[in-house]
Formats: structure tokens, sequence, C-alpha cells
């Protein structure tokens, strides 16, 4: 399985790394939520062996993409 790393910035500079299944269409992962999302909205970021992290759409300036992990 491969997974696609993300770096999200946010506003305060903190910086959350995730990955998410590469072969995940774009509008079911985290850019799809992001551009479909309003401003008020708050995306959810992880899973459910490590936790889940409620993020402000709002507060993310921008994300970044990494690494492709083969696993």
């Amino acid at each position: 399985m491969s997974y696609q790393v993300y770096v999200l910035h946010l506003i305060d500079g903190t910086t959350i790394q995730m990955a998410e299944d590469y072969d995940l269409p774009v509008e079911k992962g985290i850019v799809g939520q992001f551009s479909k999302a309003a401003q008020d909205d708050v995306l959810t970021v992880g899973d459910p062996i490590l936790g889940f992290t409620y993020i402000p759409k709002r507060n993310i300036v921008y994300m970044k993409t990494g690494d492709v992990i083969v696993r």
C-alpha cells in the first residue's frame, strides 16, 4: 500500500504532518475536503488508530505535499 504525505501549515506556525491512501480519489481526501469546505468548516485529520485532530479551515494557511511512502 502507498501513502501520500501532506504537511498542513497553520496560521500560528504549527505544522501537522498527515498521510492518506495514495489511491484515494482527490475529492475524498484532504485536498478535496479543503477545497469544498466553507471558511467556517472544521476539517478532520487522522485515523481510528492514532486518533483525530479537528482543524478549522480558517487556521490552515496552506498545504504542501510530501513524500510517497510505500509499505
